[in-house]
């Protein structure tokens, strides 16, 4: 009964300090949270569990104090991850443990119950504090005592058996390198570490080039336990407490994460087969066999701890309901993904919403109604028309011959040499494979525009039907004398014929193929409701690849939205275009002009048009104002998303222009000023530290500028971040910079990646009988 008062205290207040801030200025970004996840206690070892908390933010790594009073837990119910604790009996509400505007997560107490170690981004990046546990009391994190204090991120930290060492991870030893699949994200590598608490000598334990995580000790102190990537999957190792003596405890055809020492002497660890699937096992030494842990219907459960025989707790939950239907928002679970929180930044107050998807659009001016595009595709059949369908007879063809060439290599070889058959067959796959990769290639992977590709595709038809005419003529001459030899003269025929027709049905149907229309829906993010905007279908000659919807904004006046269609990776010469829908007259315009890769585009109160384009060879920003355009970079550096100030003067845009030729490519933020004379000041870096910077914006006065940062580093193993959700670019902070004061305040704290913000005024709700 306490607890459902103290939710209903709390959701009044929220409600009520939401309808006295809807004046304030807005932040919205997108964060790639999971959604829901709770605490869950077992008391019988495992045989069954229950719910510990409940609440629609985010509960996790949750741990059992010594004496079997406690839980201290990480929450998001505040926007920031933060340590809480709730007595283990009872109906008590969790309590906050330390007051912090930081990250706080991955607790662990010391065994004679008196310390409490934990990660905090309190003084920038995660570093592993140290302070007394003093349950009942809630501390302000100023009294902790910063243990690692480098500028590396540190994790997962555990206290040895005598409590005078704590292990942890870190990616300080290595360098950060560029990820292997997506060249705009950066790699990270960590190993296992331990600090004496009494004099902070720190002492590394592994270096295998991979991901070391998650180091627990075993009761006598002797050896560690920890998951290691560095046979390809996450795998359970241990080694002697001084790093000695690395192996692989048991092979797992998954990954395995997070090991946990149970009573019985079983190891226990988290696997996953999909981002919906995630699962605790455990692995008896003794019979060699690896079983779920725990027999139930939950789709998420994630880093078991142990207190005793019978006493453990987990996180996890229920997968998020994807919402099925035309205009599904492209994820599952609800639009925001957590209550929104509000700061200070000098004299204005802010809210701060964390939108659960990439690229939507911020409310207009005037209302709680976000913008998000939908191809309203239900299921991956919905992605084809039927027109698609007659690509298939490619492989057909190619299996066809290919089994043709092989009987008859077997029915004829004694009229002719078995090789000649057997080549069909190859030859069959070759071209088959040429033909559909030259499609794929200008279609796909190097996407050109759909008039190229029929050229492509036109020269490619003659081409294979002259081969075919070609066979055709020799089988004739054949016919009389060798029917064995004309046999397979005529199947090369029919593949060259075949290969000329599947090159011309694709050029003809090219266009009727995907379905390609883009619809675009608003979303009350307040009640979830979500109502049609309009639609759009691509230009004849865009290639669908470069239809896709990369940016969208509210322009400063609130009168217009103004989003970009084209590929992530495209090159400068690329389809881009730059799109404007005008909420009042309903119209929707291209408002770029050129055929190349124009994108990312913001327009000032008085029609100044900012945007990024490749015209030149180089991506470069652009300034249009009515008819004349200007190039403001015009070098051979890569410049991206720029922003223009409400009033329009001042311009903000990420680049790479600070980084050399030979090294890894990063972003940074610069700021241009226009000047007396009406030309532009040279661009000017305002962001800090290393790494990746992107997606700037200007606040509605033009005296502030967000954007997103890699300068923090990581909050948590990036193992345990990846597979959870969509999130390869590592980078994902918001941050703030005061344009006077030249101040940076940081706005989120999170391990999940937040990114491309945006910045507008707040709104008075209307109130119903007011004139």
């Amino acid at each position: 009964m306490i607890q459902k008062f103290t939710i209903l205290i709390f959701f009044t207040v929220f409600v009520t300090t939401d309808i006295f801030c809807q004046s304030s200025d807005r932040i919205f970004y997108s964060s790639f949270s999971p959604q829901d996840w709770d605490i869950y206690l077992s008391r019988d070892a495992g045989r069954s569990f229950k719910k510990f908390t409940s609440h629609p933010s985010l509960d996790y790594d949750a741990v059992i104090s010594p004496d079997g009073r406690w839980v201290v837990f990480t929450s998001e119910r505040t926007g920031i991850a933060q340590l809480y604790i709730k007595p283990l009996d009872g109906n008590e509400y969790p309590r906050l443990l330390i007051k912090s505007d930081s990250f706080q997560d991955q607790a662990t107490l010391s065994p004679d119950g008196k310390q409490i170690a934990f990660v905090a981004s309190h003084e920038g990046n995660a570093d592993i504090y140290l302070m007394d546990f003093i349950p009942d009391t809630v501390q302000d994190i100023s009294v902790a005592q910063n243990l690692t204090n480098h500028p590396g991120g540190d994790f997962r930290p555990t206290f040895s058996p005598d409590g005078q060492q704590i292990a942890f991870s870190s990616d300080r030893g290595h360098k950060i390198v560029p990820h292997p699949q997506f060249t705009f994200a950066r790699q990270r590598k960590g190993d296992i570490y331990t600090i004496n608490i009494n004099d902070k000598k720190v002492r590394r334990l592994t270096d295998a080039g991979a991901w070391d995580g998650s180091p627990i000790w075993s009761l006598d102190g002797k050896k560690i336990y920890f998951y290691s990537g560095r046979n390809g999957n996450n795998s359970i190792f241990h080694m002697n407490a001084d790093g000695s003596d690395q192996k692989q405890l048991f092979d797992y055809p998954g990954d395995a994460v997070s090991p946990t020492l149970l009573a019985d002497g079983k190891i226990a660890f988290t696997t996953w087969k999909s981002e919906n699937d995630f699962k605790i096992m455990q692995w008896d030494p003794a019979t060699k066999e690896t079983n779920p842990l725990f027999d139930n219907n939950l789709d998420l459960m994630f880093n078991l701890k142990v207190y005793s025989d019978d006493l453990m707790v987990f996180h996890g939950g229920t997968y998020a309901i994807r919402r099925e239907g035309l205009g599904n928002f492209g994820f599952d679970g609800d639009v925001l993904a957590k209550i929104p929180d509000s700061l200070i930044l000098g004299d204005k107050r802010v809210k701060i919403f964390g939108v659960r998807r990439a690229f939507v659009a911020p409310p207009h001016l005037n209302n709680a109604m976000l913008v998000y595009d939908a191809n309203d595709i239900l299921n991956f059949m919905d992605v084809f028309n039927p027109l698609a369908y007659g690509m298939i007879f490619l492989p057909l063809l190619i299996l066809a011959l290919f089994i043709i060439g092989i009987v008859f290599s077997i029915k004829y070889r004694k009229k002719i040499p078995f090789w000649k058959s057997l080549l069909l067959s190859i030859l069959s796959v070759i071209a088959g494979i040429m033909v559909g990769g030259v499609f794929v290639y200008v279609l796909i992977l190097n996407p050109y525009p759909v008039n190229f590709i029929r050229i492509v595709l036109g020269l490619l038809f003659f081409l294979l039907i002259f081969l075919g005419w070609v066979f055709y003529k020799r089988k004739k001459q054949l016919k009389a004398r060798e029917r064995s030899v004309y046999r397979v003269s005529k199947l090369y025929s029919i593949l060259f014929f075949g290969l000329g027709w599947f090159a011309l049905y694709c050029g003809v149907f090219l266009n009727l193929f995907l379905n390609t229309t883009i619809n675009f829906y608003q979303v009350d993010y307040n009640t979830m409701e979500k109502f049609p905007l309009f639609s759009i279908e691509k230009e004849a000659n865009t290639n669908p690849v470069n239809s896709r919807v990369l940016d969208s904004k509210i322009t400063h006046d609130g009168k217009a939205f103004v989003f970009t269609t084209g590929n992530f990776g495209g090159s400068a010469r690329s389809q881009g275009d730059i799109w404007r829908y005008d909420f009042n007259t309903k119209q929707l315009n291209k408002i770029s002009d050129s055929p190349y890769n124009d994108g990312f585009a913001d327009i000032s109160t008085d029609g100044k048009l900012v945007f990024r384009s490749g015209r030149s060879g180089y991506f470069d920003i652009y300034l249009k104002k009515g008819n004349v355009l200007e190039n403001l970079t015009n070098d051979n550096h890569k410049d991206n998303f720029p922003a223009i100030s409400s009033m329009g003067d001042k311009i903000v845009f990420a680049s790479n222009r600070l980084t050399a030729d030979k090294e890894y490519k990063t972003m940074d933020i610069f700021l241009m000023n226009l000047l007396p004379d009406n030309s532009w000041s040279k661009p000017e870096k305002i962001s800090f530290g290393e790494g990746q910077n992107a997606h700037p914006h200007f606040s509605p006065d033009g005296e502030w500028v967000i954007y997103t940062t890699e300068g923090y580093g990581i909050n948590d193993e990036q193992p345990l971040i990846h597979p959870v959700i969509f999130s390869p670019q590592m980078y994902g902070e918001i941050v703030a910079y005061n344009i006077s004061s030249k101040e940076h305040h940081r706005l989120t704290h999170n391990k999940w990646e937040d990114g491309a913000p945006l910045w507008i005024k707040g709104f008075d709700p209307v109130i119903k009988g007011d004139d």
